[in-house]
């Protein structure tokens, strides 16, 4: 087969989004290959990162030139979030063997000398049960934030500000998941635990939201830098630009979530300030990456976009 038969089969039915998940997956088999003589989990993670290989070039498969179905697009829409959380369940199984070193002192050693105090023992003096329940709701709803300003992309058909959207997120996600392979570090909950005199009890809420991103997250070495800040400023970036009124409404819920980093003790100041830079970066760098590259690839959602 010539090259040129080789792209038009299998590079031209690819996204932009395809393609930045193909090389972050290979970019992983890299960190896979340098740990595996030290990790456990070489035969679990030689299976799981063969399967996504193949769910990464089988499923744009499903596009072609015509009018894409709703239901294609909904595909298009979810594949790329089931990647995302398949890779970074992977992460415990490889990352501690690829670093050894921890980070945790050097990031307090940062806040107090930016500060003058470790923020989230400073924290401690305002905890109250009623608090502490409104911040780790505000702390879990960062989880469904992207969803409300893509799924309204979605639902008005801008299909090419979904697409440029999606992929600035990746570049935020996968820029930080890079860095967590460099810079691992626990986050305060861990390094600081024998100085809290306060344990964080909700009325009802702290204790199931601590279990819910204790089992969804077993990578603990994600500290830094913050994702939750990350997201959340590239989430407001994308609503300023696409739907104001969102981005207005998103406000108090910005301002509780970044309150509740600090407070419920998952970040350092200093790591929550990497994540805010981080998201800046990758709105940047995102918009002009995607404005320069995207028409040489398959519009994801198929190319009946609006």
């Amino acid at each position: 087969m010539t090259v040129s038969g080789l792209w038009k089969k299998i590079i031209k039915p690819l996204s932009i989004i395809d393609i930045t998940n193909i090389l972050f997956l290979a970019l992983i088999l890299i960190f896979y290959i340098a740990t595996f003589g030290r990790t456990p989990y070489r035969i679990p993670l030689l299976i799981i990162y063969t399967v996504l290989f193949v769910y990464l070039f089988s499923a744009p498969r499903l596009r072609n030139d015509k009018a894409i179905s709703n239901g294609r697009r909904l595909l298009f829409f979810l594949y790329p979030v089931l990647f995302l959380i398949i890779i970074f369940e992977t992460f415990y199984m490889i990352l501690p063997y690829f670093n050894t070193l921890r980070f945790d002192a050097l990031l307090d050693k940062a806040d107090m000398f930016l500060l003058g105090v470790s923020p989230t023992l400073w924290a401690e003096q305002w905890a109250h049960p009623l608090l502490t329940d409104t911040l780790y709701f505000f702390y879990i709803f960062y989880f469904p934030m992207p969803f409300i300003i893509l799924g309204w992309l979605y639902k008005k058909k801008k299909f090419m500000a979904m697409e440029k959207a999606f992929f600035i997120y990746l570049i935020c996600y996968y820029s930080a998941y890079i860095i967590y392979f460099f810079i691992p570090a626990e986050g305060p909950r861990f390094f600081l635990q024998h100085l809290y005199t306060d344990n964080l009890n909700g009325y009802f809420l702290a204790g199931p939201v601590r279990t819910l991103v204790n089992t969804l997250e077993p990578n603990k070495l994600d500290a830094f830098p913050s994702l939750h800040a990350g997201i959340l400023g590239v989430t407001m970036a994308v609503s300023y630009l696409n739907n104001k009124k969102i981005f207005y409404w998103f406000l108090p819920a910005a301002v509780g979530i970044t309150v509740s980093l600090i407070y419920c003790r998952y970040h350092y100041f200093t790591d929550m300030l990497a994540g805010f830079l981080l998201a800046a970066f990758s709105v940047y760098a995102g918009q002009a990456i995607y404005v320069k590259i995207q028409r040489k690839f398959a519009a994801h959602f198929g190319s009946s976009q609006e």
